[in-house]
């Protein structure tokens, strides 16, 4: 493991449920995801850790899965930070963030197709420049 640098901002952005920024976060590196800090602790973790619904609906609308058991250093899966805490409810929270998933990808999706077509304008204006 390693600390990539967009992991602050993603710890950040599921800390303050920014969820604007946590969608630029993603969708800037198809790896962000799953990316894990040099305490093997990622966006599940902190996603957990915060209650963070939104960000739980975004692991799995990038691919990701809730119910991993991947263990960060301490040797603990990601969900163990909802089961050790009593006021959260890893099973309301899956739910929720699993009702959240779709639209999150949707909107994902949304936001490619529009990237590309301003990436063919922008390539059809310098194609368009005499010199």
């Amino acid at each position: 493991w390693q600390d990539p640098p967009l992991l602050p901002s993603m710890w950040e952005a599921t800390s303050r449920s920014d969820n604007d920024a946590l969608d630029r976060l993603l969708d800037s590196s198809e790896s962000a995801v799953f990316a894990r800090a040099s305490d093997g602790r990622g966006l599940a973790w902190w996603a957990y850790e915060f209650q963070n619904v939104y960000a739980l609906g975004a692991i799995v609308a990038y691919g990701g899965d809730l119910k991993s058991e991947s263990e960060d250093a301490m040797g603990s899966p990601a969900y163990k930070m909802c089961t050790d805490n009593p006021s959260c409810e890893l099973a309301s929270l899956i739910e929720q963030a699993k009702g959240l998933s779709e639209d999150i990808r949707v909107r994902k999706e949304m936001r490619a197709k529009e990237l590309l077509a301003e990436m063919e304008d922008d390539e059809e204006d310098v194609a368009d420049d005499e010199f």
